[in-house]
């Protein structure tokens, strides 16, 4: 029998107000105030005690799911977490302890901080993204990872470096994201598709540095089967399908949504399946730094360059009109997201060029303190002192500095992934990150700098939103992004 390892994928986009903090209400989530709460009713928090049922529908045990699956979730959700919903990162972190206990390694992995699309932003932006992703998780779990989700499992090669220089062993990717494969007595490579790659075992992918990583391709059929065929139907069906599949492992991956939210008591379906396995059937229920554990893998990888798990087209879906879409009458009218993401490219070089010449002024190397930021904001949630702090008080020009910070906290969090995925950019996701890009050009004024809004708007002046009836980016820009500005006062 195989060993199982099931991923979840569990992230939700920053709703916060840039200029307050506060998620405001959001109707399309009631009876709940806001999706973040909703989210955490239907699947975070009962994925932590989710429910057995007898034939009665009486409650005769609950489970942890987050023991035996391995996961990760998104840094800014587990921000919002340690205020809202506490007793679920409570779960969270027993479940890695007790993980660690029973197979000597964590189910819990790190994640690049904004989800931002790691292969589309430059390399300062991937070496923040990811720092401040493992300083999150060791802050929340008390060790370092051992392996990083790359936000929509987007990859090149210049990514996998960058997470080999801050010590990330393995990456999770899906198979089509494999070009070719070397067996350990061959010499010539063999080309790989969905269909013909080997996902069960790990793959060592050698980088042009000479350092290497290790990638777990994960299984397309049980992958779709959660997220889109139904197996969530019954757990005990569930548990037979991948008890019965071949190979020393079966992993797959899924937006941890899944279980619970995009299905409907999805929790209790995985905590029956992985009860049916563990207890009824003997299977182990692993983790991804369980299996590398035991061994350098043999087989090596190529990677197909700038690919993702949710767009065909490589990472189309957050840069250009590729022809991803939600609704299928809507293929080919996607070319504002070409427009917004060169107005965020834009922007951020003025950001940052504005950045270096004044925080150079400071005193402090730009980039490192940036890095550095991390720090201050964890310790600003907790209220007690870190001590890699770049601000930990008394300077005289803190006010300033810290106003710096933020303007580039905000310039990352404009790249969130969310803003492209879907169809309209006058919807939630994309005025939410266009939002952040305003905060920033008002912080930079008030630092002095040159006003940066029609610099932008300009760029963004022809997005049209057709759901909203707002024929042009300007319109999106006054009626949706600056009109929250105006409620400040």
């Amino acid at each position: 029998m195989p060993n199982i390892c099931i991923h979840g994928h569990f992230y939700q986009p920053p709703r916060e107000d840039p200029w307050t903090g506060v998620i405001h209400p959001q109707p399309s989530a009631l009876p709940f105030s806001d999706w973040n709460q909703r989210i955490t009713a239907e699947c975070y928090r009962a994925n932590g005690r989710a429910a057995i049922l007898d034939g009665n529908a009486n409650v005769t045990a609950r489970i942890n799911t987050y023991k035996y699956i391995s996961f990760n979730f998104g840094p800014t959700l587990l921000r919002w977490m340690k205020v809202q919903a506490p007793d679920v990162l409570e779960d969270l972190i027993h479940a890695d302890k007790a993980s660690i206990e029973r197979l000597g390694h964590g189910n819990a992995i790190a994640q690049a901080y904004h989800h931002s699309i790691l292969p589309l932003a430059n390399s300062r932006d991937k070496e923040t993204e990811i720092l401040w992703g493992r300083a999150d998780f060791k802050h929340r779990f008390g060790r370092e990872p051992a392996g990083m989700w790359l936000p929509e499992t987007a990859v090149d090669t210049d990514t996998l470096e960058e997470l080999v220089r801050q010590g990330i062993q393995f990456v999770i990717l899906a198979p089509r994201q494999a070009k070719a494969i070397r067996a350990p007595t061959d010499h010539e490579w063999k080309a790989v598709h969905v269909d013909s790659l080997e996902t069960g075992r790990p793959y060592t992918i050698n980088l042009p540095s000479g350092a290497q990583i290790a990638a777990f391709f994960y299984a397309p059929e049980p992958a779709q089967g959660v997220a889109f065929d139904g197996w969530l139907n019954n757990g005990e069906d569930m548990a037979h399908r991948l008890s019965g599949s071949e190979g020393p492992l079966v992993h797959f991956a899924t937006d941890g949504e899944s279980y619970g939210h995009h299905h409907r008591h999805g929790e209790m379906a995985l905590a029956y399946c992985i009860r049916s396995l563990v207890e009824h059937q003997g299977i182990e229920m692993t983790n991804y730094a369980a299996v590398l554990a035991q061994g350098t893998p043999v087989y090596e990888a190529q990677i197909n360059e700038e690919s993702s798990w949710s767009c065909s087209h490589g990472v189309g879906r957050w840069s250009r009109n590729c022809g991803c879409v939600i609704d299928p009458q809507r293929a080919g009218q996607q070319e504002w997201r070409f427009q917004l993401r060169n107005a965020m490219n834009d922007l951020r070089d003025e950001l940052a060029e504005f950045y270096v010449q004044r925080m150079s002024q400071h005193g402090e190397e730009p980039w490192s303190f940036r890095n550095r930021y991390i720090y201050h904001l964890l310790s600003q949630e907790d209220g007690t002192p870190h001590p890699h702090d770049p601000l930990p008080g008394g300077r005289s020009d803190q006010s300033d500095i810290h106003t710096l910070l933020e303007l580039q906290r905000h310039a990352l969090m404009m790249f969130t992934s969310c803003g492209w995925f879907f169809d309209d950019p006058g919807g939630l996701e994309p005025v939410q990150i266009m939002r952040y890009a305003h905060r920033a050009i008002r912080l930079h004024e008030k630092l002095g700098g040159r006003s940066l809004e029609t610099f932008f708007v300009e760029r963004i002046a022809e997005m049209n939103s057709p759901d909203l009836q707002l024929n042009s980016g300007r319109s999106i820009y006054d009626n949706q992004v600056k009109s929250i500005e105006k409620l400040r006062g």
